[in-house]
């Protein structure tokens, strides 16, 4: 007994849905009849073509058990038929140019993401702005989802450099730097009757930034190296700079502090502020604000400050006089000396340049010299080889500059002189040309020996041009062919306990800026510069 009352009263409550559905979707029904076949022989109105009376509540009717059920399942029924042409109806957007002040066209498409931006025969969305970067999508048939297509130009996103007029509007973006005279990144508006989808990108891999706190102070470096979802536009204004976008964006960047000097990649998100300034070709980005890393917010601006950067030493840790020194300005690659604190990376037996952090001249002429000793006290003085056996002027005092002193590692100098092997195998000559760019220390070991001391090894980065001298297999060994090539490695420097000099042992993972690389890795041979 008590059971059959429930199900009554699940009957009734649907029937009282049935008839609020029934009286919101009385006014599409009659529509959608003549459309959809078989749907009078569903609600069985087949044999007069009568439309349907409005049903009762079930307080003014007495229907049966069977009859509700019946009544039920038509408009379960009646619901599976409707329901698809609703969704249908859904998935297009009418666009009309009057809108825009163009001609009165009027175009439908597929329903575009919030991220998008359509173009299609004379209608362009008024958001695409010559000098912002697009990739263009080609929309399909109406009905499908806007993201079926692949975009077009290789799916890159490139800057849109002009929009044309008329009825069909060419779009031309930036060329390939090997096509600049002949230009194939283009296409017109009316090329498809379905229409393009543009979505816009304003920050790619491999950009860099600097990490600003809200306080302006810079706080490290940020570099993206993937992009994540779509960059979607919040905003389009003109202001007195020019014309103004902000994006939303997300992207994992390799995040490095300066405070800890060790890159992570975390996940980053923020709205990004670009800018078009007047008489500029292209945007650009001012700043990415709202950035949220490690539960505090930040601002990126665009490009890596090294004026920036900031490095705190502290005594304490090379157990020295317990001070706390912050240097603003020191490069990646130079190893820092101020006040008390001389970094135990310096050592004497190798070769440094030497520069002062308020400055960009090296000190010494800017020449590279061995350091010869590192005093004791407080105010360590540092003493270089000098051309001079009797008076050497080739010194300083670690407090001498206030905003301390960076010092890097030099392995490789103009002039040194290399044999070229391959497999065990000499295959010519190598002789240091030009060595300007930085030598970044890697590394340094205390390698045991055998009489119970130990040698000093470091492993520093070198990029340097060279002029090779190979020798051409079937001829004498006399004759060679001279190539002058950028040579990348890393240069072993050794310096043993009973010596005051180090040596270059070998300069290994040798990269070669030349066609010749290509043959050394087909051969598996790997490419070593032995002194």
């Amino acid at each position: 007994m008590y059971s059959n009352t429930l199900g009554s009263l699940e009957e009734d409550k649907k029937l009282e849905e049935m008839q609020r559905a029934w009286q919101s979707r009385k006014s599409l029904s009659s529509s959608i009849f003549n459309e959809i076949p078989g749907s009078e022989d569903v609600l069985g109105l087949n044999q007069k073509k009568q439309s349907p009376k409005p049903l009762k509540t079930h307080d003014d009717l007495d229907i049966k058990k069977s009859n509700k059920r019946e009544l039920i399942c038509k408009f379960e029924q009646f619901k599976k038929i409707v329901t698809p042409t609703e969704k249908r109806q859904q998935t297009s957007l009418a666009l009309d140019a009057s809108e825009l002040g163009d001609f009165p066209a009027r175009y439908v498409i597929c329903s575009l993401k919030e991220y998008q931006f359509p173009v299609v025969g004379i209608y362009c969305d008024p958001r695409v702005i010559t000098g912002f970067k697009y990739r263009v999508r080609p929309l399909p048939k109406v009905g499908e989802d806007s993201t079926k297509n692949k975009c077009i130009f290789n799916n890159r996103a490139l800057t849109l450099t002009s929009i044309g007029r008329g009825y069909a509007r060419r779009f031309t973006f930036e060329a390939d730097k090997n096509k600049l005279n002949d230009n194939d990144n283009y296409f017109w508006s009316d090329n498809r009757p379905e229409g393009f989808a543009f979505e816009i990108e304003v920050v790619s891999e491999g950009d860099k930034f600097t990490i600003f706190d809200l306080n302006h102070e810079a706080q490290g470096t940020l570099e993206i190296l993937n992009t994540e979802g779509y960059q979607i536009e919040l905003s389009n204004n003109v202001t007195g700079k020019g014309i103004e976008k902000k994006i939303q964006v997300k992207f994992i960047g390799k995040v490095e502090f300066y405070e800890t000097g060790v890159a992570k990649p975390i996940p980053v998100s923020g709205t990004a502020i670009c800018v078009k300034g007047k008489g500029n070709n292209k945007a650009g980005i001012v700043k990415i604000i709202d950035v949220l890393i490690k539960k505090r917010k930040y601002v990126l601006r665009p490009g890596v400050d090294t004026t920036k950067r900031r490095v705190t030493v502290r005594g304490s840790d090379i157990k020295d006089v317990p001070t706390k020194y912050t240097m603003t300005g020191l490069k990646s690659y130079e190893i820092p000396v101020v006040g008390t604190y001389v970094d135990p990376r310096i050592m004497p037996g190798f070769y440094y340049r030497v520069r002062p952090n308020d400055r960009k001249s090296h000190l010494f002429n800017g020449k590279t010299l061995r350091l010869l000793n590192i005093g004791m006290g407080y105010a360590k003085r540092l003493t270089f080889e000098s051309e001079s056996k009797i008076e050497n002027n080739n010194y300083l005092w670690s407090d001498n500059h206030p905003d301390g002193l960076g010092l890097e590692p030099r392995a490789l100098h103009e002039g040194m002189k290399f044999k070229v092997t391959a497999g065990g195998q000499v295959l010519g000559e190598a002789s240091v040309f030009r060595t300007d760019n930085p030598q970044i220390e890697e590394k340094m070991e205390k390698i045991p020996t055998k009489d119970g001391k130990f040698a000093i090894q470091k492993y520093i980065h070198v990029d340097v041009i060279c002029h090779v001298w190979l020798t051409t297999p079937g001829r004498c060994s006399t004759e060679s062919e001279q190539y002058l090539m950028r040579v990348c490695g890393l240069a072993v420097v050794r310096k043993e306990p009973n010596s005051i000099n180090s040596r270059v042992l070998r300069v290994e993972k040798i990269g070669l800026d030349s066609e010749l690389e290509i043959l050394f890795r087909q051969s598996n041979y790997e490419l070593v510069f032995i002194p």
